[in-house]
């Protein structure tokens, strides 16, 4: 892999847009100061390739970016590709591969990019995508199209910070494992999968081929079973067919039989229909008759009433007439009766008005005497409201008398702050000038200058002391004043506070105060205005309900036709009487007109009944001539029936025979099945037995290849060979780099620690021989295990430069010279120098500033508030 182009945005310490153009160089030194940047150079090219670096997730976003993206473009195998690499934050990696197909002459074309020398500029590529439909599914093709993983390509091509000597101090067994995948012999292990998926879809077969011969194995023991089972099953199908025979003829016999119980059943059916027929008919005479008879006697009934039907006929004829007259008097008299609904109406409309009226003055009374039970307490409320106030707005004075007092006592504290200072400078000023009074003889006048004399300078100095004194007692009464004041002002401010609400509950209860008051005065306004007008109105309303003055003019209308009425002298009760008696007497009508028909139908009717009569007899007669031949032929009947056999039963036996008889020849079809198969079962069993034995040597054949492909078959071998190679080079390199006082082996098989065991482990160990003798790898620190390292490294790669399969075509150091001594370090640059023709891309990143010139190109990285930056020199 030859890195091309890199280009980093929003990564690690890269927040500003970096890009790297490697086509520059081929040896190439990263410098710059610790925590620069340098390292996150590799990071990008192992993040951007396998999607891991030193950090993973979203900690290798730039704290001031939103998402990280690394471009990477390489060439490998003859090919460029691209991978973008992006990582928004908190949400998913986005992954995308291309191969670059280059244009030609500005037309584009699909073969491959075939000299990685030569290059061209991004712009000039038309990338052909080989992203996959997960991200998980594109890393595997990038990682199958460098045949290298992360671990792989890390152990094998960088010297990582801290990480050189990843692929020495790796586990013996590991070590061989990530040496086989550099060399490229994953693809042994991907035979031996394949093989072992081809041997166990053999076993599966075999074992498949076995079961298949065991269950022909099972039938095949079951041969002479089969045999006696159809010769019983034959020969009780033949005793079926002689029973079925034998049952047959039975059945021929009873059916002969039963034609003859036949015809006296239908001998006794017809007997029974005559009689049921006659039977039918009597009961239809005796009921004709009874109907007769009955209606006989009602006419008889009717005729005996005649009188009695016939006055009353003639008392309903005299209602009838009484009814006309009253019906006339009664049309008069609803003539009057309309002219009263007006004046009634009237009446009615005038009533019901009055009466809303007096309800709705009631219910107004009945209001004002509820507001004004509430009147006390109102009044109540109103005087405890008052007395609050009251006590409100005296809090309140006390309120400002004490805001006044904290004016005061605040102006005394300030004056006695700044007063006390000025005190103390001018008693130190005194003080200064009393000493210097008191020590220095022939003072001078501090006023005049002139020479002082004892005496003088003595009074001098008393007049100064009192002047002292005064000022320090009041000096120190200001300190008093101060302490006091302070006490006294945060008690006036702490009582000042508690009534600071005072405000609102005056003004809370003044407002509730006019509430109240405003209650009370429309309460007061309503209940005079109710005596004022409505008191007296619902009396009089009281009066005019109570007798009848109201629409007078209605009234007087009315009484006028009243007096109509009466004077035509109708009498309602009367003529209802009389048409309930006319309605009531309308029956004796029809029983007027049933008394003539009675007359008319009583002759006939008696007529009919003594034919009836005659009938009945003779037809009585005849049934029990009838009965008595009926009851002759059931008798003989029934003699019959307990002499004959069941045909029903005989049909049902000889069904269940031929029933059993077709049971039995399936069972016979299925034993002749059974015992016929036999034969083709060994045909089968021998043709499986050869398949079997083809299908072992096949099983057996993939085990011994499944061996071969395995870690300790042709990979062991090709590694034996490798290894060689690889010592005899890194001895090289080691030589150059240990002035020849280091050399190096590799030792790929130990002894078991249990003696027991005669055959050798596969391993991977290191000895290093040195002036102090033959050690362990492990046993190395410092600077000669960074050389063993760097020498294996180097080996390494110009071993997979020689073979096919992964190329490791880029070297990358990182921070490899800070163990070595100045000789050391020197000695490292001779050997990079010298392979650095086996290698396209050679990187080293240095903090050395003595080490920057050492190499003819240099990546500088700095650090700057915006991020790193990357500058080629």
């Amino acid at each position: 892999m030859i890195p091309l182009s890199l280009s980093i945005s929003g990564f690690l310490s890269y927040r500003d847009p970096v890009e790297i153009d490697f086509t520059q160089f081929e040896l190439a030194c990263i410098a710059g100061a610790n925590g620069a940047g340098k390292s996150s150079i590799l990071d990008a090219i192992t993040w951007a390739l396998f999607g891991q670096a030193r950090k993973r997730d979203d900690s290798v976003i730039n704290m001031q970016s939103e998402s990280a993206e690394v471009e990477l473009i390489f060439a490998y195998e003859k090919n460029h590709y691209r991978v973008t690499r992006t990582n928004p934050r908190s949400k998913s990696t986005l992954l995308e591969f291309h191969i670059a197909q280059v244009a030609k002459n500005g037309e584009h074309y699909s073969d491959p990019i075939v000299p990685p020398t030569l290059n061209p500029q991004p712009s000039t590529y038309n990338w052909k995508p080989l992203t996959e439909r997960t991200t998980r599914a594109t890393q595997a093709r990038i990682e199958e199209t460098l045949r290298l993983d992360y671990e792989t390509f890390v152990n094998a091509a960088f010297f990582l910070q801290g990480k050189a000597d990843q692929f020495t101090q790796q586990r013996p067994g590991d070590r061989k494992r990530i040496l086989a995948s550099i060399l490229g012999l994953e693809i042994w292990e991907a035979y031996r999968q394949r093989t072992v998926h081809r041997r166990k879809e053999v076993d599966g077969e075999i074992t498949a081929l076995d079961g298949r011969i065991a269950e022909i194995n099972t039938e095949l023991a079951e041969e002479d079973t089969r045999r006696t089972r159809l010769a019983e099953l034959e020969t009780e199908l033949a005793l079926l067919g002689e029973q079925r025979t034998t049952q047959e003829k039975n059945l021929e016999t009873i059916k002969q039989s039963a034609a003859a119980l036949d015809e006296n059943h239908k001998l006794v059916d017809q007997l029974n229909r005559q009689l049921e027929t006659d039977q039918k008919r009597q009961a239809k005479l005796e009921t004709r008759l009874i109907e007769r008879e009955n209606e006989q006697e009602a006419h008889a009934a009717i005729l005996a009433r005649s009188e009695e039907i016939e006055s009353a006929y003639q008392e309903w004829q005299a209602n009838r007439v009484d009814l006309l007259r009253w019906d006339e008097t009664a049309a008069q008299f609803r003539e009057h009766e309309k002219r009263r609904n007006e004046p009634r109406l009237e009446i009615e409309a005038e009533r019901a008005r009055l009466e809303q009226e007096r309800n709705t003055l009631q219910e107004q009374q009945l209001a004002v005497n509820g507001q004004q039970s509430t009147v006390p307490d109102l009044l109540s409320s109103i005087s405890n409201l008052q007395s609050l106030i009251s006590n409100l707005e005296a809090s309140i004075e006390a309120r400002k008398a004490l805001e006044d007092e904290l004016t005061s006592a605040q102006e005394a504290l300030a004056n006695a702050r700044a007063e006390n200072p000025r005190l103390k400078t001018e008693m130190d000023e005194l003080k200064a000038r009393i000493d210097q009074l008191t020590d220095a003889e022939g003072a001078a006048c501090p006023v005049c200058g002139q020479p002082l004399n004892t005496e003088e300078r003595e009074n001098l100095i008393e007049e100064l002391n009192l002047i002292g004194t005064t000022m320090g007692d009041k000096y120190r009464a200001n300190r008093q004043l101060l302490k006091e004041s302070q006490t006294k002002v945060a008690g006036i401010q702490t009582q000042i506070t508690n009534l600071s609400d005072l405000d609102d509950d005056l003004l809370a209860h003044k407002n509730q105060l006019n509430k109240f008051n405003a209650q009370l005065g429309q309460i007061e306004s309503e209940l005079e205005q109710w005596e004022s007008s409505g008191q007296a109105r619902l009396v009089d309303l009281g009066d005019h309900l109570k007798d009848n003055s109201f629409a007078p003019e209605a009234h007087a209308i009315l009484a006028e036709i009243d007096a109509e009425l009466k004077a035509i002298g109708y009498d309602a009760a009367e003529h209802d009487r009389v048409r309930q008696a006319e309605l009531k007497g309308r029956a004796t009508e029809d029983n007027y007109r049933t008394i003539e028909r009675a007359k008319s139908v009583l002759e006939p009717l008696e007529r009919e009944i003594e034919t009836l009569t005659t009938e009945l007899t003779t037809l009585n007669q005849e049934l029990d001539n009838q009965l008595a031949a009926h009851a002759g032929a059931a008798a003989q009947l029934a003699a019959l029936e307990s002499q004959a056999p069941d045909l029903n039963q005989a049909q049902r036996a000889l069904l269940d025979i031929i029933e059993q008889e077709n049971q039995q020849r399936k069972f016979v079809g299925r034993a002749e099945a059974n015992v016929l198969v036999l034969a083709d079962l060994k045909k089968r069993r021998q043709r499986f037995e050869t398949e079997r034995e083809d299908l072992a040597r096949q099983a057996s054949q993939f085990q011994q290849l499944e061996k071969a492909f395995g870690k300790d078959g042709v990979p062991a071998l090709l590694i034996e060979q490798a290894l060689p190679q690889i010592e005899a080079k890194a001895n090289e390199i080691l030589e150059r780099l240990s002035s020849g006082n280091m050399s190096i082996r590799f030792i790929t098989q130990r002894e078991y620690k249990d003696k027991k065991r005669a055959d050798l482990r596969e391993t991977l160990d290191i000895q290093i021989s040195d002036s102090a003798g033959v050690r362990d790898y492990e046993m190395f620190s410092g600077g000669e295990a960074f050389r063993v390292n760097f020498a294996v490294r180097l080996a390494l790669s110009e071993v997979l430069a020689q073979r096919a399969g992964a190329r490791l075509q880029t070297l990358v150091i990182d921070e490899g010279f800070g163990s070595q001594d100045e000789v050391g370090r020197q000695r490292l640059i001779e050997a990079i120098n010298t392979v650095k023709s086996d290698f396209a891309k050679i990187l080293v990143i240095t903090h050395i500033e003595s080490l920057k010139d050492a190499f003819p190109t240099r990546i500088e990285v700095t650090k700057t508030p915006q991020g790193s930056l990357v500058t080629i020199v």
